[in-house]
């Protein structure tokens, strides 16, 4: 995804949490659209400690690479700056060809227990 394109979805989400807080659409069903999401089967889980600023992640006890355009989701999807996580998160990620980290997505408990087995 180009960065106008992550941009463009990041003012969408905006947008709609905005419109969510302004109608009708209780907390509790904005929560279950923002969170009702696709995630890569492809990708790999593990605990994400806090990124470090250094270029690097620590999942699972591996120290990773990330990509220069590494994109963070919180458990809304909404697209979220590595230095405001803050404590150890369930994630699933994606890796480059080189093994370098470019998406990340902070999952609930319950979107770990859908995860299939692997």
């Amino acid at each position: 995804m180009s960065l106008s394109a992550s941009l463009i979805a990041s003012i969408v989400s905006a947008i709609l949490e905005t419109v969510a807080q302004g109608s009708n659409v209780s907390a509790r069903q904005y929560e279950i659209y923002a969170t009702t999401r696709t995630l890569p089967p492809e990708a790999k889980t593990g605990v994400m400690q806090p990124p470090q600023n250094d270029g690097t992640i620590i999942i699972d006890g591996k120290s990773l690479p990330l990509t220069p355009g590494a994109q963070f989701r919180n458990p809304q999807n909404l697209v979220v700056m590595p230095m405001t996580i803050q404590d150890n998160r369930d994630v699933v990620y994606l890796t480059n060809d080189s093994g370098a980290v470019h998406r990340v997505w902070m999952i609930t408990s319950a979107e770990r227990s859908a995860l299939p087995k692997n």
